[in-house]
């Protein structure tokens, strides 16, 4: 090889060096005992995926180190991953951020050193984690309670907890890598914020839309959070006033069928009418499958159905999730009708029957007639039984 070609080979080596020299890092290190042989994976959780993007394998001192380029439009978020423990990493800058842990307890024991806005989102996970366990220790204490009173003391729970890290949180601060984090929660596979159901929680995506906004206009995830909020606020948005004509096609649906008459799509498709139940008794129910309270819910209308079926009982559930994925999941697994108005929030026909808050149940007669607007579901197989004679 000509000694100029050598030159010029050895240049371009030296120019990718300082290259990789000049780009701004991070580094993540620290220390996993009691994992000697395990494989310790380092994660990129974007907006729409997660990445591995390093590894390396632990020896009985469980030292590590990964560095990696600094994502230059917005903060990004990390995973530290051993088996199936996870710890979370915001990274925001050229920073050296140090976790130490052990197995096998690595995601509820550790320790982050160097970066203020870490310990800010461990904490926050540490709070996730607790809620979760104390739900569970309640779903275990309730055997043979009756499922509306579970229900309703973990709702409770849940309301406390979710005012705690929006007021702590998302409010206090918006613009950071762990308010993010927080409208993103789960608990027990149920999201704790949905910007798309409660103007509440519109709101608060909107306050972080608004301050990544200002600090990373251009990013990814930016553009994510912003959708979320501007669909939110306007499928929150407060119902208008219905027409003089709306009003009075509605007191001639309710004239000749008894009831404001429902005709919606079930999960295939076809068209179902809540007049033609009429002869049945029927539970007109109003709800999200996309929430907190629905299993157990729809547990407890599984048990009425179940019982009282065969003699002349049904279900009309109005579903106003915006999730017809989701929505339809559940709702092909259930024996009675299930429909759903895409309108969500913003439904006529929910505005019709007043509702304000979900779940909301009605019961209708043989004839056709809405007999009662459900408050509580104390007593309920005794008003059914007694409609059924």
């Amino acid at each position: 090889m000509k000694r100029s070609n050598i030159f010029f080979l050895l240049s371009l080596l030296l120019i990718t060096v300082a290259c990789q020299q000049n780009v701004d890092r991070f580094t993540i290190d620290g220390v996993i005992l009691e994992a000697n042989e395990k494989t310790l994976y380092l994660d990129r959780v974007g907006a729409d995926k997660t990445e591995t993007i390093d590894s390396v394998k632990l020896n009985e001192e469980g030292r590590f180190s990964f560095s990696h380029p600094v994502t230059p439009d917005c903060f990004e978020f990390y995973r530290l991953r051993v088996d199936k423990q996870f710890i979370n990493i915001a990274v925001d800058s050229t920073e050296t951020i140090s976790v130490y842990s052990a197995l096998p307890s690595m995601a509820v024991s550790y320790r982050v050193e160097g970066s203020e806005q870490n310990s800010r989102l461990k904490d926050l996970v540490m709070e996730q984690i607790g809620m979760t366990q104390e739900i569970n220790k309640l779903l275990q204490g309730f055997n043979g309670v009756e499922v509306g009173v579970m229900n309703a003391t973990i709702m409770e729970k849940i309301d406390v907890f979710k005012t705690k890290i929006k007021n702590e949180y998302v409010l206090s601060n918006p613009g950071t890598p762990a308010a993010y984090y927080a409208l993103f929660m789960t608990i027990r596979g149920n999201a704790l914020f949905n910007a798309q159901a409660d103007r509440q929680d519109a709101k608060c995506f909107a306050a972080v839309a608004t301050q990544m906004d200002l600090h990373y206009p251009d990013a990814v995830r930016t553009k994510h959070i912003h959708n979320i909020a501007l669909k939110g606020m306007s499928m929150t948005a407060p119902a208008r006033p219905a027409s003089a004509e709306t009003v009075e096609r509605l007191e001639q649906i309710t004239s000749e069928s008894g009831i404001i008459d429902i005709k919606l799509p079930d999960y295939r498709g076809v068209d179902q009418k809540l007049s033609d139940l009429k002869g049945q008794v029927v539970l007109l129910d109003f709800t999200l499958f996309n929430s907190d309270y629905s299993a157990a819910y729809n547990l407890m209308l599984r048990k009425l159905y179940d019982k009282f079926a065969s003699s002349g009982f049904t279900i009309y559930q109005v579903s106003l999730d915006s999730n017809e994925h989701f929505w339809i999941t559940g709702a092909a697994n259930l024996p009675w009708t299930c429909v759903r108005d895409e309108k969500g929030a913003n439904s006529t026909i929910a505005a019709s029957y007043r509702i304000s808050a979900l779940p909301s149940a009605f019961l209708i007669n043989k004839e056709g007639e809405l007999v009662e607007r459900l408050q509580a579901f104390e007593g309920l197989e005794e008003k059914i039984e007694k409609l059924l004679k």
